[in-house]
């Protein structure tokens, strides 16, 4: 149990921001089209696991908590610093998924009504849609 912890953390938590660092290594460089000072986009999917409880799930709550703090914080300092936007989309339950139909999409779907204001699990596309939006509004 301690080591699925340490994996879920490091992947999650690590990975997110070691993935940001070098989007800003890129950005700073100018990319395709960019100055380094016209500024840039980060944009990090999470998850809203650890607004609550849930059974078994620390190791996910504590990197996904971890991932807002990256967010926030980065968003606060590169965008100060180097006029980049650092944003985050956190997500419900997504019912296309696979991760979502090995946890037992009927199951959860039967219990709609009790948590879920929408009464309906989201869809990929409602990420895609909200990540084209946060994209479009940098200027791109």
């Amino acid at each position: 149990m301690l080591m699925m912890f340490f994996v879920v953390l490091d992947i999650d938590s690590v990975g997110t921001f070691t993935m940001c660092h070098e989007g800003l290594n890129y950005i700073k460089k100018g990319g395709p089209r960019r100055s380094s000072t016209s500024g840039g986009l980060i944009l990090n999917i999470s998850a809203t696991l650890h607004y609550t409880a849930s059974w078994y799930q620390i190791h996910v709550a504590v990197a996904k908590a971890t991932i807002d703090a990256v967010i926030r914080n980065l968003a606060l300092e590169w965008g100060t610093d180097y006029d980049i936007m650092v944003n985050g989309i956190a997500q419900g339950s997504i019912g296309d998924t696979a991760g979502m139909h090995k946890l037992g999409l009927e199951e959860i779907t039967n219990k709609i009504r009790e948590y879920m204001p929408l009464y309906k699990l989201g869809e990929k596309y409602d990420i895609a849609m909200a990540a084209l939006y946060l994209a479009s509004d940098t200027g791109w």
